[in-house]
């Protein structure tokens, strides 16, 4: 045990130094017999060494030369986030990982997965993970993709093609895989089912008990959903003479016709929506129905983005605390790449309940 603790102090040491830039071509990295000789350890730890620093695609071993840092092996970050269009969360998201990348001496690599997000999604997407390979990153933020059929293979093949190449993954926001199983990845993001539990016991407090919880339509399971939707049923049936029903909806305009024909049949007093932009669409439909908000119907969002200000009335909703999101996740990696071994950590940070007009008390 000591052997493995000691050989697991040399390669975090020798790791920052690289990091700090202290190995550069054309000077060859430390060889076993200079790794024995300032450490003073056996020749199996050395090569014990030099094979994890291998591992994590750190160095490369050249026949009749030496040992050298790969280049950019040891700074270069990945993420990989689609750039949804008329979603402010991916654009902030990207430029908080981007600061503080930057602040840390480590340059940013971005891949919209967007593009590739349709039929045959897993061969297509994959070209980008192994771009970034080929660009030797240190390290991948990865936002699951949670929209098409081929989206839990893809996100799986992903991960197995970083996780092979020895290259870390922190996944932002969710899992890809449905609770309660986990994908064994580290992750940062917020907890989505407190976020339910938060937003029915605030409607619940307004007065409303025929909520219905709206979700995004979609061709395949989204890993947040239930979450969401789990916290929210927790703090309903907690209240008697309260009901809970489920909706989907399309993103974008045509989910403004199917609320409308909803309306049309339902009376709900609450709608508690999985995403601002979701909301969003409700205000309309609402409003359009000659509904008033709040007046006669509560409404909730999730992610506290521009629209959830500019909204008419503005809009009610958790915010997705995105800077600090990025801050820990660059944090988890860091102690991934030099941990390898350790249990994978899953941190849910706090998202505040942002109340505004859309739940206001009359």
């Amino acid at each position: 045990m000591q052997r493995r603790s000691k050989s697991r102090t040399i390669v975090e040491t020798l790791s920052d130094e690289i990091a700090a830039g202290r190995y550069r071509a054309p000077a060859a990295f430390p060889s076993v017999e200079r790794i024995v000789r300032r450490f003073k350890v056996a020749q199996t730890t050395a090569v014990r060494v030099l094979d994890e620093l291998k591992r994590r695609g750190l160095v490369h071993s050249v026949q009749g030369a030496g040992t050298f840092v790969k280049p950019a092996a040891s700074r270069s970050i990945g993420l990989m986030a689609p750039a949804w269009p008329g979603s402010d969360y991916f654009p902030a998201l990207c430029r908080e990982v981007a600061a503080v990348c930057q602040a840390n001496g480590r340059p940013l690599l971005y891949t919209d997965t967007e593009e590739y997000i349709a039929e045959g999604m897993r061969e297509r997407i994959a070209t980008l993970a192994k771009s970034l390979i080929e660009e030797r990153v240190s390290g991948i933020f990865y936002h699951p993709v949670d929209f098409g059929v081929d989206a839990p293979a893809a996100n799986g093949a992903i991960v197995n093609i970083f996780r092979e190449a020895g290259i870390p993954v922190v996944l932002i926001d969710s899992d890809f895989v449905l609770p309660p199983e986990e994908s064994g990845c580290d992750l940062v993001g917020i907890d989505y089912m407190l976020c339910g539990w938060r937003l029915g016991n605030h409607v619940l407090s307004r007065g409303a008990r025929r909520i219905f919880f709206v979700a995004p339509r979609s061709n395949t399971p989204q890993v947040n959903v239930p979450l969401h939707y789990a916290g929210l049923r927790q703090a309903v049936a907690a209240r008697r003479g309260a009901r809970l029903s489920t909706f989907e909806v399309p993103v974008g305009e045509e989910g403004e016709a199917v609320l409308a024909e909803f309306l049309a049949r339902e009376n709900p007093d609450a709608l508690i929506c999985h995403a601002d932009i979701i909301a969003a669409v409700a205000l309309k439909a609402l409003r359009a129905a000659g509904r008033s908000v709040p007046g006669e119907v509560l409404v909730t969002g999730l992610g506290d983005y521009s629209y959830a200000r500019l909204a008419a009335p503005p809009l009610t909703t958790i915010r997705k605390p995105v800077a600090a999101i990025a801050r820990l996740a660059f944090e988890v990696l860091e102690r991934r790449r030099k941990y390898s071994d350790a249990p994978p950590m899953r941190v849910s940070l706090p998202a505040p309940l942002v109340e505004r007009a859309s739940t206001a008390r009359l």
